[in-house]
């Protein structure tokens, strides 16, 4: 039966990737050549550096080759500090070994993008020279200066090789990308205001919040390895803030537009049409003044105080998007506030540090106590894979395929170093025939949904077989040696599955609880509007984060809507309640944040406390027109309308089903006998 090609290696279906592929395959090849002419141990590890760093664009590339050289140089003073302040004690040494590697994969889930990269190697890079040569006559200091060297190697053969010829980062395209979005959430405001609403306008606006969260998160590849592109993710983050913003807030402003006078018809019509005017400026390239919006809400200001407090909002965040957009849009961005602060999911951080002390102090426990050396490889196995996968949401399908990768990579090692190796005259030759396999693992590396199989085959082959290594193979030791490396991965791959998981959804429970959190430190620091900003620029991110895990499913995204718009709403009463703490309502209103400023157990009856207060401030005397009045019972309808997301999910116990299981059966005994 005659199988295709490409559904072996997917990447052979598209010219860029089989270019990239091919160049992936010659830089290996050249850095483990480089590094055997060279005389330096362990040659394979330079090879090992331009597979881990192989990125489809050019900016990439050079992100990761930095963090690839500061996270080995990181890792191997950690080493050889780690040997130094434990005078080489294996138990002593494996202990602090398992709290660093702890800290690392704690570290790369604090940070970002490539910079958590950095992190993991770190840790990567400290586990393997520890582990390699504690125990044994190897100097630390000499193991760790050759890994550094083979990384320069292999760095250095990637930038010839592959960065040159790879395209550069799409930054031109994100600029294009962004004015269509802000061109399409203006257009979605302007569609509110008008007389008839579609039928499709809640949909329409989860499909723009996807929008912006994804646009967030891929915003860091698009401008990889430029500074000057950089400097434009500051105005883009305080763009998409300010866009979130409005998309959040226009619901209320319609709500209220509804209820003006029929003589101000015009008006709104006027409004709306200024929208889309300055959307089809924006998306011809004339600049973004909103000269003709403010003449329209200027005309609309005293209908009604509730809808006055609308219009500010409204106006603030068109002044935001447009200050955002021009910053970005220009040739050199200037330093801004970010209207979106970066806030780490702090339980996820704690299991990833967890999970890297746990797993690793497994592995050294049973070398200890065993006294098997073979074990050394199990615990480099176990602790390779734990760091490398710290910071990923959805570890346990790519560490299958890392699984499937390092299988194959074993049996085709252990071919290779009992019966080719031995017959193969000259490690140039040697290297010549190991090639093919080589090319078809880059290949297979090339295409996303086979990366992790042909990074896995191409690590663990050039580990076990050496290409360049043309000297006899002890057959059983190099079988036990393959066999508990991928005993190790196998430990890893459980713990993530089952001993300390991480999923999505387990991700989208932290973020859950973490925008719940910043809603009531925005009840709680109200009254200091630096401090309550802050927390709803946490806020902003949080949304994003959780949109971008969560995709278009309706109740996360209109919850989290939700949730940005209390806090609004939060940060209003707080300001009002420091400007005037005589007003009428000032009591309720200063009642209702103590409310909120705690995690809410039941959201519906916070919801009711809160339409009660806003009953009570009507009754003491104030106008039902005043904004904080209407304030409190948006926040209540937030709460009500969105109870499962407000809501604060108590721990599980595993056990908790049993109890409740055996509790009933108890009871139904009693009553048979009764």
């Amino acid at each position: 039966m005659h199988i295709q090609p490409f559904l072996l290696f997917p990447a052979l279906r598209h010219p860029a990737s089989r270019s990239y592929a091919l160049r992936l395959a010659a830089a290996s090849i050249l850095a483990m050549a480089a590094a055997t002419v060279f005389s330096i141990a362990n040659p394979w590890w330079a090879a090992m550096a331009v597979w881990m760093i192989g990125q489809p664009t050019r900016g990439l590339l050079l992100e990761r080759s930095l963090m690839q050289l500061l996270g080995t140089l990181a890792g191997g003073l950690a080493a050889v500090g780690l040997a130094a302040l434990t005078d080489g004690a294996p138990a002593l040494l494996l202990t602090a070994l398992c709290v660093w590697l702890g800290l690392c994969c704690g570290a790369s889930n604090l940070l970002r993008h490539q910079r958590a990269y950095g992190a993991a190697l770190c840790g990567l890079t400290t586990a393997v020279i520890v582990v390699l040569t504690v125990g044994t006559p190897l100097d630390t200091a000499a193991f760790a200066t050759a890994r550094m060297l083979d990384n320069m190697i292999g760095i250095t053969a990637s930038l010839l090789v592959i960065a040159l010829w790879n395209p550069p980062s799409p930054a031109a395209a994100l600029l294009e990308k962004t004015r269509d979005l802000l061109c399409a959430t203006l257009a979605h405001a302007a569609l509110q205001l008008g007389p008839g609403l579609p039928t499709d306008l809640v949909p329409r606006a989860r499909r723009l919040v996807a929008a912006l969260a994804e646009l967030e998160t891929t915003a860091e590849d698009a401008t990889a390895g430029s500074l000057s592109q950089r400097r434009r993710l500051k105005p883009l983050r305080g763009l998409l803030a300010g866009l979130l913003d409005l998309v959040a807030i226009m619901p209320a402003l319609r709500q209220h537009a509804t209820a003006l006078a029929p003589a101000h018809a015009e008006d709104l019509d006027q409004l709306r049409a200024s929208l889309d005017d300055l959307a089809e400026t924006i998306q011809a390239g004339r600049g973004t003044s909103l000269a003709i919006v403010r003449t329209a809400t200027r005309r609309l200001r005293g209908a009604d105080p509730l809808f006055d407090t609308c219009l500010d909002e409204f106006e603030q965040a068109l002044a935001a998007i447009a200050a955002s957009y021009r910053n970005m849009a220009a040739t050199l961005p200037e330093p801004a506030a970010s209207a979106s602060v970066h806030h780490p999911d702090i339980a996820g951080v704690r299991i990833a540090a967890w999970r890297g002390v746990a797993i690793p102090a497994l592995a050294a426990g049973a070398w200890l106590a065993s006294g098997w050396e073979p074990l050394r490889y199990l615990m480099l196995g176990a602790c390779i894979f734990t760091a490398l996968f710290a910071s990923v949401d959805e570890p346990v399908p790519l560490m299958r395929r890392v699984l499937a990768g390092a299988t194959a990579a074993a049996v085709a090692a252990f071919a290779w170093r009992v019966g080719i190796a031995p017959v193969v005259s000259h490690p140039w030759l040697s290297l010549a025939l190991a090639s093919p396999l080589i090319l078809a693992a880059a290949t297979a590396q090339a295409h996303r949904g086979t990366a992790f199989i042909g990074l896995a085959f191409n690590m663990l082959f050039a580990v076990l077989a050496q290409p360049v290594n043309i000297g006899p193979a002890e057959p059983m030791a190099l079988l036990t040696v393959e066999l508990m490396l991928l005993t190790g991965i196998a430990c890893s791959y459980a713990a993530y599955r089952w001993l300390i998981p991480m999923t999505t959804q387990r991700r989208r429970r932290h973020l859950h609880r973490a925008i719940r959190a910043e809603v009531a430190a925005i009840a709680q620091q109200a009254g200091t509007p630096a401090r309550a900003a802050r927390h709803l620029a946490r806020l902003r991110f949080l949304i994003l984060a959780l949109i971008a895990r969560s995709g278009m499913e309706a109740a996360t995204a209109d919850g989290a809507l939700a949730a940005l718009s209390l806090g609004h709403a939060l940060a209003r009463m707080g300001h009002m309640l420091d400007r005037r703490p005589d007003a009428p309502e000032a009591p309720w209103i200063g009642q209702a944040l103590h409310t909120m400023s705690k995690p809410l157990a039941m959201p519906h009856d916070a919801g009711a406390t809160l339409q009660n207060y806003a009953t009570r401030a009507r009754a003491a005397g104030a106008s039902a027109t005043m904004p904080a009045v209407r304030w409190l019972e948006e926040a209540a309808e937030h709460l009500t309308e969105h109870t499962a997301f407000f809501r604060t999910q108590p721990a599980r116990k595993a056990w908790a089903p049993q109890v409740a299981d055996l509790s009933s059966s108890r009871a139904r005994q009693s009553r048979e006998r009764a």
